[in-house]
């Protein structure tokens, strides 16, 4: 079973039938991350619970949530201050827990042969604001003289902040004239419909894609390494990972029965059911430190990232 038939299977079950995963009248309400949504679908399939998601990407998502919108915001980039700013102002405390990692990854149509490797530069001349390259030809003049197709995800997106800061320097800054989408399947349809399209997204949204759309998508190499679990812990592909969160509510957990069991069971079981959904594993030690987090009820953002690899 595709990924993505997974979580449409996650969202009906949870939301219509009985015996599937627990119906509900109330449902947990769960907003944000396109990238950690089909991970939060798979535990609520696993643990029979019923959730409402929408996978609006994280910042959308911080907005409803930091409104009292949604009971978990799903996240695939910390917190920033003026979303933290939203949350006080509305006296929503959360907590946050990491779960996962993710391997932020560039991604071609198959067909093309030419394109096997970029260096972080020439993804910078590519996607920078302003850029004047529009072919190949324009990257590596050995490369086709053909139009470069870009795709991604746009603003109100974590990854695309990630992307664009790892990328340019700067969070939010990317060039305009590129399809944005935030679902995911639209996405990788984009690419493996065009032999000169590029995008973005994350690992796990690559290798689960619609079959029909993986086998004709090939990861690019940056800097001659590969988004692999193998780059990722020798720290040769460091640039372009990224921890992925939860945020939950306080008063959720404190209120709701079923937001908290929900939540411990996330946290002790996400380890062992990651290769499934085809995320990253972060180390034990830090799954013992999240639950003790959760346990404590530590609020607020405390993301060093370098620390949870």
């Amino acid at each position: 079973m595709t990924l993505r038939r997974l979580t449409a299977l996650a969202a009906t079950c949870g939301l219509l039938l009985a015996g599937c995963t627990p119906t509900s009248d109330d449902p947990i309400r769960v907003t944000g991350s396109a990238t950690v949504a089909p991970i939060t679908s798979h535990m609520a399939m696993k643990t029979r619970t019923a959730i409402e998601q929408t996978a609006d990407g994280t910042l959308d998502g911080f907005g409803q949530f930091c409104r009292g919108g949604s009971h978990i915001n799903n996240a695939s980039v910390p917190i920033p201050e003026d979303m933290q700013e939203l949350c006080a102002d509305n006296g929503v405390e959360f907590i946050e827990l990491p779960i996962a990692v993710d391997a932020l990854s560039v991604v071609r149509n198959s067909a093309n042969g030419a394109v096997l490797d970029l260096t972080t530069e020439e993804l910078e001349a590519i996607w920078a604001p302003g850029s004047e390259v529009t072919t190949w030809s324009d990257v590596r003049p050995e490369w086709p003289d053909e139009e470069i197709v870009l795709v991604g995800r746009g603003a109100g997106s974590g990854t695309f902040d990630y992307f664009s800061e790892a990328v340019t320097g700067e969070a939010g800054s990317l060039r305009e004239d590129y399809r944005t989408t935030d679902d995911i399947d639209e996405l990788t349809g984009w690419i493996a419909e065009d032999r000169n399209a590029l995008g973005f997204m994350g690992v796990g949204n690559y290798l689960a894609a619609d079959e029909n759309h993986r086998n004709v998508m090939a990861t690019v190499s940056v800097d001659g390494v590969q988004p692999t679990l193998a780059g990722v812990q020798d720290g040769s592909y460091r640039a372009l990972t990224r921890p992925l969160f939860l945020y939950v509510s306080v008063e959720a957990l404190e209120k709701r029965e079923d937001v908290n069991a929900f939540v411990e069971k996330y946290v002790d079981d996400v380890h062992d059911e990651l290769p499934l959904v085809y995320y990253y594993r972060l180390p034990q030690e830090t799954y013992d430190a999240v639950r003790q987090r959760l346990d404590e009820r530590v609020t607020g953002s405390d993301a060093d990232i370098g620390a949870l690899f």
